[in-house]
């Protein structure tokens, strides 16, 4: 079978590091660790795995992170234990056609998306878990690397087969079409995410980014939070419309935010030298969905003194911020890693399926491009250009068998 992966090899990643001095799309090129290759089509390694038939995958800003390397070498991620090949796409929609003797829970037929996509103590069957584990935070294991998996070429949703142990996958609600469905992942990181920080009704809240997890944060808030009044920042006009009609109040990224979004939240504007712009006063709670240092920059001085900001968006390239609001404005400053198991027991995956199923985003509205998986190479670029493309979520295909 064809599939797309990234092969975790120093000698690859320099390549591709020099060649983007020369080309933007060079990790599409062959200097780069980006495989698209026939390998051979994965048998279930265990009783308690399963194999699934994948129908389609959403493409991911994470996606394109590992397609690129866009990851400093000093950065937390790079110095976790890894796998040697990692599979690309985990935002699918897949049918179960064959189960081990053990597995429970799931039967053939079985529409599942994929829960937990990097290793953890579940995979590997690790007893007793990790604490992480143990509570539900399978994304921030403790274990990571401890044990291989029993196979390496595993696949993923950009694979038109691939296993999964069972506890992976979450089957996916009858009430959910397929284009709802691949929307189940992201929508799990955006619930994740806005219930770090629950707003009060009478809260003012912003959501920084238009892209696929901003407008789902946006969604998720307006559904779970009726009460709180909800911003949302957006880059592009297309974003700023679907915002909209989500129920956020917009604004652009042009003119003088600083004092747009003191006006807007009460708070005083006021400026010191070097361009050195602040607001004494702002939003409640902030929840950056891009994570680049000026976004984070912004969110920290765009929130209230004892307010939060939530990092919801990846940046493998952190270089400088001003954290001095963390201590002189006693702002809390929290991450999300994907998704877990929420505080009332239930899993990110249980409320996202809720959500969706009560029509709080209807796919057609999000949902922009689709492309078969061996036109990768287009999705990408599509998703690299915005602004000329209009991309929100894009969807790569697998041929129907």
């Amino acid at each position: 079978m064809k599939t797309l992966y990234f092969e975790n090899k120093l000698s690859l990643v320099a390549m591709l590091k020099a060649a983007k001095f020369l080309s933007k799309y060079a990790a599409l090129g062959p200097l780069s660790p980006l495989r698209y290759r026939d390998i051979e089509e994965p048998r279930i390694p265990g009783p308690r795995w399963l194999k699934v038939r994948n129908r389609c995958c959403g493409l991911c800003g994470t996606d394109i992170h590992f397609m690129f390397m866009d990851m400093d070498a000093k950065c937390f991620s790079a110095a976790t234990p890894g796998v040697r090949k990692k599979f690309l796409g985990h935002e699918l929609v897949g049918e179960v056609i064959q189960v081990g003797s053990e597995v429970e829970g799931f039967v053939t037929g079985d529409r599942v998306a994929m829960r937990i996509d990097w290793p953890s103590c579940f995979q590997m069957e690790i007893n007793p878990p990790c604490p992480q584990c143990a509570a539900g935070n399978y994304m921030l294991c403790e274990n990571l690397g401890e044990r291989a998996l029993p196979i390496e070429d595993i696949g993923g949703g950009f694979s038109p087969y691939m296993v999964m142990h069972q506890t992976q996958p979450f089957k996916i609600p009858d009430a959910l079409d397929d284009d709802t469905a691949v929307l189940l992942e992201p929508m799990a990181s955006a619930v994740h995410g806005v219930l770090k920080a629950r707003p009060m009704p009478a809260n003012k809240v912003l959501v920084i980014g238009g892209g696929t997890i901003g407008l789902l944060s946006v969604a998720a808030l307006r559904r779970l939070f009726p009460l709180t009044e909800v911003f949302c920042l957006a880059r592009y006009p297309f974003q700023a419309r679907v915002a909209e009609k989500l129920g956020a109040s917009v604004l652009l990224q042009n003119g003088d935010l600083y004092r747009q979004i003191a006006d807007l939240t009460g708070g005083r504007y006021a400026k010191g030298h070097f361009r050195n712009e602040i607001i004494l006063g702002g939003f409640d709670i902030v929840y950056d969905t891009v994570g680049s240092d000026a976004s984070l920059q912004d969110a920290l001085r765009w929130t209230s003194g004892g307010g939060t900001v939530v990092l919801v968006g990846i940046n493998f390239q952190p270089r400088k911020i001003d954290y001095s609001l963390i201590w002189c404005q006693e702002i809390r400053l929290v991450g999300i890693n994907c998704h877990a198991t929420e505080s009332d027991g239930r899993t990110s995956f249980d409320i996202a399926a809720e959500l969706l199923r009560d029509g709080c985003i209807l796919p057609a509205g999000i949902i922009t491009h689709r492309f078969p998986v061996s036109r990768y190479k287009d999705a990408v670029k599509a998703f690299l250009s915005k602004s000329t493309s209009h991309a929100i979520k894009i969807v790569l295909e697998h041929e129907r068998v």
